[in-house]
């Protein structure tokens, strides 16, 4: 373990041994899995992304009107395999990241070494989509996964010796993968081919060979919902581009402009943390600079695949195709955000992975407990925005089960109206419910089912009530409210069954 000399404001200098990076790619790791921990103490609810997964996973198709499948199947086949538990978004979540977050450091570790490559790994760990929205399981989270293998992977078979076929082969199943969680894939992918192309990778015949290898892998592991996709009227990519909007140049233009305030704010805590490294290393700067790192050749033309490729075509489809850019892109579009940072702090000033661990840290206990604050603030819910973690989800599965079994001796199986109260309904009360959304969005529950076996119906305030269904009654989403506050109300009726039960 190397020692630095440090020099403090007094002029007495002392030595400091230098951190390993693996240890500091443990910290990053561990910060992930404490931001899980917290957010399943701290939260009441879960995201409406996580309902709409359970929800989904409740019958494993080949395609969802909305996303392609893999989220849902993984979520279902655990879900089949151990039970319904209200946790399995997190596990999974949390599985995702970290194994992202490894896939990144090595990635990291061939372009520009261990220790920006673990630097890189903080600094990823400080942007609030893989910290205070960790418990965030959706297709953004399988897909960061899947993207990260890839490239690990296509790096790995572009310069095998041995056994670069299976390397081929296994790169284009995490690439058919990483199409089967979000079709944004498309993007990263072709990042990845450029660079592949641009590094000089592919100069061999075997390597071609490899690459083609990889194709056949990707189509093969693709082709089936794309049959489902054509089958089903191409329902998942209309709704892709429902984000096509009529607007003019400075419309589009603050597309973009929100779209980009908005990373900055998610990438804040990592920017802030460079910033007091760079204080403290005023403070007490290091008497011996460490040796520059040795990047590789080609980093450069990495980043432009996999991270100023993407930028680009959002900057694209923002000022000429008029899209108004979703912030969850970015989620994908910056994964490798961190590495480019680390690697342009590098080239200023060495990089000292001890400071780095404590200023990380301290900026994620910051974050903690905001997090813990805001969400033991019974005000909170008082705010017009949808809070989704802070739903009371265990008081409301209570009471809406409890208002079934008040009017009716039937069993309860299906709950419907607003998808993600409904949902919450379910997944708290036993996972056990099957949520209906519409015929399309859940084409495994009918219409029909409802009217013969009753429905549960959970409903906001404006929703317009179906017919049939009556015993409305008022829950209030605050859990004490004796103070005089205005009610935050949903409604909870019930579509009496047709069939007479036991």
């Amino acid at each position: 373990m190397a020692t630095s000399i440090i020099t403090l404001p007094s002029g007495r200098s002392v030595g400091v041994r230098a951190l390993p990076p693996a240890y500091a790619v443990g910290v990053s790791l561990a910060v992930v899995v404490l931001w899980a921990l917290w957010a399943a103490y701290f939260n009441t609810a879960q995201f409406g992304d996580n309902i709409e997964q359970f929800n989904w996973a409740q019958s494993l198709e080949l395609g969802y009107h909305k996303h392609p499948p893999l989220p849902s199947w993984v979520l279902g086949g655990v879900v089949r395999l151990f039970g319904p538990s209200i946790y399995w978004a997190y596990v999974l979540a949390t599985v995702c990241l970290l194994g992202t977050a490894i896939f990144t450091y090595l990635i990291g570790r061939e372009l520009v070494g261990s220790r920006v490559a673990a630097a890189a790994c903080l600094l990823w760990g400080l942007d609030m989509t893989f910290s205070q929205r960790v418990q965030l399981y959706n297709h953004n989270t399988v897909l960061v996964l899947c993207v990260a293998a890839t490239v690990w992977l296509a790096m790995r078979a572009s310069r095998a010796s041995r056994g670069a076929g299976l390397w081929w082969v296994a790169t284009g199943v995490t690439a058919g993968a990483a199409m089967l969680s979000k079709y944004q894939a498309l993007v990263p992918l072709g990042g990845l081919l450029l660079a592949l192309l641009w590094s000089g990778r592919l100069r061999q015949r075997a390597q071609w060979s490899g690459l083609l290898l990889a194709l056949l892998a990707l189509t093969a592991v693709f082709t089936p919902h794309a049959v489902w996709v054509e089958q089903h009227d191409f329902s998942s990519l209309r709704y892709a581009s429902e984000a096509i909007e009529a607007s003019g140049l400075r419309q589009r233009a603050g597309f973009l402009l929100s779209f980009v305030a908005n990373q900055l704010r998610l990438w804040s805590p990592a920017l802030l943390a460079i910033a007091l490294c760079w204080g403290w290393a005023r403070l007490a700067p290091l008497a011996e600079r460490r040796a520059p790192v040795e990047t590789a050749a080609d980093f450069s033309i990495w980043m432009t695949g996999l991270l100023w490729a993407g930028v680009g075509v959002l900057v694209v489809m923002a000022l000429a195709g008029g899209v108004s850019l979703r912030n969850h892109w970015g989620v994908q579009g910056l994964q490798f955000f961190g590495l480019w940072l680390a690697w342009r702090w590098e080239r200023r000033a060495p990089i000292d992975l001890t400071r780095l661990v404590c200023v990380a840290l301290a900026v994620h206990a910051a974050g903690l407990a905001w997090y813990a604050t805001e969400h033991r603030d019974p005000t909170s819910m008082l705010t017009s925005r949808r809070i989704d973690t802070m739903y009371p989800a265990r008081r409301l599965a209570r009471t809406a089960v409890a208002h079934w079994s008040a009017n009716t001796d039937c069993p309860l199986r299906y709950v419907a109206g607003t998808v993600f109260d409904a949902g919450l309904v379910s997944l708290y009360s036993g996972g056990s419910l099957e949520v209906f959304d519409t015929e399309s969005a859940t084409p495994w529950v009918h219409p029909d089912d409802l009217r013969r076996h009753g429905a549960l119906y959970v409903l906001d305030d404006d929703d317009v009530v179906p017919a049939g269904v009556t015993h409305l009654i008022e829950f209030d989403l605050l859990a004490d409210n004796r103070q005089g506050r205005a009610p935050r109300t949903i409604k909870l009726g019930i579509l009496i069954p047709e069939l007479r039960c036991e």
